[in-house]
């Protein structure tokens, strides 16, 4: 931890002692939750403690080491191009965020975002492709994670706290994969809004490495895919979902 605040050490916000009264009071209702939302003075944020889910401690940091490198993280991006969640208080114990719309998961299913699925779908690909352009990657860019603000027509990357691999692999291509992973795992009518994500990807400049880096990542792993395509019977909704995302891959 002491890492992490000396790396924020410095970074200052416009401190709203109003608005950190509330979120205490919010937190002292609800000491078990470890992510809440709340609406102040007409605005929409999320709080988010430093503190474990109870889940996917094989898959997640400990939950210190994942809290401050998710705002280290978040900080990061922002100082380069904004994708990343606003933080607007910063605690010890927490962090707030102003909310940023609609998850790609509800633009996808619910019916007053149907004029702006293609749309949300291509800045979700291309935000993405900027992240890489700069450097910089996500760890789990699953649809839940990516919201989309119709008011303003902008892409924001939640959830930054994932940094374990278990494949070696570039960083971007990961990420490139699980975003095509978390899209299959949906069940849609046909691959127009991944079709849009992937245009939208390959529109920045240098997308193309990692396009070449992902069949390649493809290849290397033949064996991990071939089990993944037999145990597809199974009918394990992460499994199938590998292999329709490396058979779309493979198409590409």
């Amino acid at each position: 931890m002491k890492l992490y605040l000396n790396i924020l050490k410095g970074v200052t916000f416009l401190f709203n002692k109003s608005l950190l009264k509330f979120v205490q009071s919010a937190i002292a209702e609800h000491p078990d939750k470890r992510v809440l939302s709340l609406s102040f003075e007409n605005k929409k944020y999320f709080i988010k403690r430093r503190r474990g889910n109870g889940r996917n401690a094989f898959a997640k940091q400990n939950p210190s080491a994942a809290f401050w490198c998710e705002a280290y993280k978040i900080m990061t991006v922002n100082a380069r191009l904004r994708l990343a969640p606003k933080l607007v208080l910063l605690d010890e114990d927490f962090f707030v965020m102003e909310a940023a719309g609609k998850t790609l998961q509800g633009v996808a299913k619910e019916a007053e975002y149907a004029d702006v699925r293609q749309e949300a779908f291509e800045k979700a690909g291309q935000g993405l492709a900027r992240l890489h352009a700069a450097g910089l990657h996500h760890g789990r860019p699953a649809l839940r994670d990516i919201a989309y603000d119709r008011e303003d027509g902008t892409i924001t990357l939640l959830d930054w706290e994932n940094e374990k691999k278990f494949v070696d692999a570039p960083a971007p291509v990961l990420d490139l994969f699980l975003f095509l992973h978390s899209c299959f795992r949906e069940e849609w009518p046909d691959n127009a809004l991944i079709d849009a994500a992937v245009a939208g990807y390959g529109s920045v400049e240098g997308s193309d490495q990692v396009f070449t880096a992902l069949k390649a990542f493809i290849a290397d792993h033949h064996t991990l895919f071939a089990v993944c395509h037999a145990l597809t019977p199974f009918g394990w909704i992460d499994v199938v979902s590998v292999d329709k995302a490396k058979a779309y891959i493979a198409a590409l």
